[in-house]
């Protein structure tokens, strides 16, 4: 019996299986799409949200500290030389400048606002042994690696503060570790201490009074925060302390603040929330609301639709396929509230 065997393909069955394996690429193109578009979406919200948060927690941790002046309630002692060509009050008077001030309101990138806030960095070392008079060069701490020469310090227990500047720093032993010296004289970079004359102690500047184990010392700033272009040229959010001035993280488009100002006298709770040309006296704010517009730094598929989104009250939407995402944070300014 004859078998017979195919030896090929019709033309008509290589039309029927190119068409079903353009269908089947079909999918496979389309799910790739998709699965691209969706990780290109994820990516880029996972990095916005990255840049926003570290940026709230940033600004957050220094209004916190706004003012504080740890227990001391009276007696604030202003050491810093204020006849130096350095000294700047808006920088260095932590006692009669306010510890939060908004300034250049809507001047920024994109209209964003710029605000100033004073008061010890985070953290804190305590005084130890040996407690000298208030003739005395150094103090001394029980943290080591704390503070630096010119860093400007509050020193404060419950009877009274002194601010002055760092001119030595040696490392000590046992609890004492670490002596902070405060000579008067020219500093490196900063307005140095002023030296009064009839102190008695030499080279060194006197302190109001002599400060024991119920005393602590902390590392003073005066911070900026504002939008402006970045390094990349895309909008970032800077922090100046002091003079020093630095991009602290990209993606930051826009940054408007509001004020809680207290209007009456029965607690500090704000009243309402203004702008800061609107606030006539810097020592009602007791709380402040914090609102950043952060933007991915790569364009995404939006499906051709428009992205819209609520940011200082007004609805704003977009057409450039980059997305963009609203954080808002209210801050109370603990050390307003417990005045």
């Amino acid at each position: 019996m004859n078998t017979r065997h195919q030896n090929g393909l019709t033309l008509v069955e290589i039309l029927v299986a190119m068409v079903i394996s353009l269908f089947l690429l079909g999918g496979v193109i389309q799910v790739y799409s998709s699965n691209r578009s969706t990780y290109g979406y994820s990516e880029a919200l996972s990095r916005i949200q990255e840049n926003a948060r570290f940026a709230m927690t940033t600004i957050m941790r220094d209004l916190r500290m706004a003012g504080f002046r740890g227990c001391a309630t009276a007696d604030f002692i202003n050491n810093l030389d204020v006849n130096s060509a350095n000294y700047n009050p808006e920088l260095h008077d932590f006692f009669n400048e306010p510890p939060i001030e908004g300034i250049n309101e809507n001047q920024g990138l994109n209209g964003s606002d710029t605000v100033i806030v004073r008061g010890p960095a985070p953290g804190q070392a305590n005084i130890v042994p040996p407690y000298n008079s208030p003739t005395s060069a150094q103090v001394f701490a029980n943290v080591s690696d704390f503070l630096k020469v010119d860093d400007i310090v509050l020193l404060s227990n419950c009877r009274g503060a002194d601010v002055f500047q760092v001119t030595n720093i040696t490392q000590g032993s046992g609890t004492s570790k670490l002596s902070v010296v405060h000579n008067t004289g020219a500093v490196a970079t900063g307005p140095g201490n002023y030296n009064p004359g009839a102190c008695g102690g030499g080279g060194a500047h006197c302190l109001s009074q002599t400060y024991g184990g119920d005393s602590a010392i902390m590392k003073m700033q005066t911070v900026q925060y504002d939008v402006a272009a970045g390094e990349s040229g895309e909008p970032a959010l800077y922090r100046q302390v002091f003079d020093d001035r630095y991009e602290l993280v990209d993606g930051i488009e826009q940054m408007q603040i509001l004020y809680g100002i207290d209007t009456d006298t029965t607690d500090p709770t704000p009243n309402r929330y203004v702008t800061s040309d609107q606030v006539a006296d810097w020592d009602t704010v007791t709380a402040v609301r914090v609102m950043l517009l952060a933007v991915s730094p790569d364009t995404v598929s939006m499906g051709g639709t428009p992205q819209t989104y609520r940011y200082n009250g007004a609805n704003q939407q977009v057409t450039d396929n980059r997305l963009r995402q609203v954080f808002s944070s209210t801050i109370a300014l603990r050390n307003r509230l417990n005045r």
